[in-house]
């Protein structure tokens, strides 16, 4: 593969990124709409159905610090496909589970294809697409796992209601069956990677890449922008409920909500990042974040006002994760693999981190506390990238590997 290809066959790359970016998603939201039919079908409570998350999430973020090596050693298609397969087997598998326990594993299992999956597409974008028009370039990546959150928590629950929670994991996996023979067939082979020289293979680029304080930096700071995120998403719910008396069945539009405003910020964000620079429109929009999140919960007197900040909040979310995305893929690029992979285990253990942070700030200052929580943690956040981590503009060497 090379940075200076066709356009027409990059535009291809990027449409098959993006199909995976958009199964990776829908595979994980799925579960949202269905959650309620799943505990009354196997006769758990729903506290304990959310172990489902839960075992998606640690198991991909334990997989993905491991996939790193990996996806520089056999080159990112391997990965894709294999993560893709395994994600299709997981559905399968989650459709068929005849109890809690074989669904709780199938879902494990799912996490793993991810981990695999996730961090060898954006290292893929970055191997295609030159640092100057990357955040364009991650911005439709974005765009397709939002349409994921738009539209696969609807559809899932249309399934689940018309059918069954079974039928909805039966329909996805026929989608992902789909998408893995377009995978193999269509994504261009590119090399294995060598590794960066002189610096030794498989696990040992994991330590050599957190040597580095800088990409250190960027990793923590990015686990904190999710674990922020979910501080309030795990909860909106059931904050419009109780404090608006959003009804029950509207409790979707939230996330089509926030999925709207990624979908806008991502793609400003990328494309002006490309103009101005990846660094400044994190620090500006994590900045954003922090004041519209704090806003949602201590300022909105009215429902549509409280609307008003979550969009708003989602848009400037987007425009950093469009922005960041890029900017990582430059920090290490010789073990470009192994970065995006334990960014991707950083936003996993995120998720966790945030739910959990967020319920301990429920249960002292109620839905209040959520918002100046959040934000407390998007300032963190910003001063991780403002004091530790500067943009690296892609030189020859890392043409040539690319180019591999």
């Amino acid at each position: 593969m090379s940075l200076t290809g066709p356009r027409s066959q990059r535009t291809v790359v990027l449409a098959l990124l993006s199909v995976a970016s958009f199964a990776v998603v829908f595979n994980n939201l799925i579960i949202t709409p269905i959650l309620p039919e799943i505990s009354e079908d196997f006769g758990v409570r729903v506290a304990v159905a959310g172990l489902l998350v839960t075992a998606y999430s640690v198991a991909g973020g334990i997989a993905a610090v491991f996939s790193g090596p990996f996806i520089d050693r056999l080159g990112r298609k391997p990965v894709v496909v294999a993560g893709m397969a395994t994600l299709t087997a997981a559905t399968a598998l989650s459709a068929a589970a005849p109890g809690f326990v074989p669904l709780l594993a199938a879902r494990a299992l799912a996490g793993l294809g991810v981990a695999c999956l996730t961090p060898a597409v954006f290292a893929a974008v970055g191997d295609y697409f030159s640092y100057e028009e990357r955040g364009r370039a991650m911005s439709w990546v974005i765009t397709a796992n939002t349409s994921a959150s738009i539209f696969g928590v609807p559809a899932g629950a249309v399934v689940s209601g018309l059918l069954s929670w079974r039928w909805a994991f039966v329909a996805l996996a026929g989608l992902l069956v789909l998408f893995t023979l377009l995978l193999w067939r269509r994504l261009p082979a590119d090399a294995p990677r060598r590794g960066r020289e002189g610096g030794g293979g498989g696990m040992a680029a994991v330590p050599r890449v957190l040597r580095d304080w800088p990409t250190t930096a960027a990793l923590v700071s990015n686990y904190l922008s999710t674990s922020y995120w979910f501080v309030f998403a795990t909860y909106m719910g059931a904050y419009f409920h109780d404090e608006f008396g959003l009804a029950k069945w509207a409790l979707g539009g939230l996330t089509m909500t926030m999925g709207l405003g990624v979908l806008v910020g991502s793609n400003a964000g990328g494309r002006i990042s490309d103009r101005v620079g990846k660094r400044p429109v994190i620090l500006w929009t994590s900045l954003a974040c922090a004041v519209f999140i704090a806003l949602t919960t201590t300022a909105a007197g009215a429902m549509a006002a409280g609307l008003g900040f979550l969009f708003l909040f989602a848009v400037s979310g987007g425009a950093r994760f469009a922005s960041s995305q890029a900017i990582m893929t430059e920090m290490s690029p010789g073990d470009r693999g192994t970065v995006m992979a334990l960014n991707a285990a950083g936003q996993q253990f995120g998720i966790v981190t945030g739910s959990l942070v967020g319920g301990v700030a429920l249960e002292a200052g109620g839905y209040t506390a959520l918002g100046p929580t959040a934000a407390l943690l998007a300032v963190v956040s910003m001063a991780m990238y403002g004091l530790f981590v500067q943009e690296r503009r892609a030189g020859p060497a890392v043409r040539e590997l690319a180019a591999e």
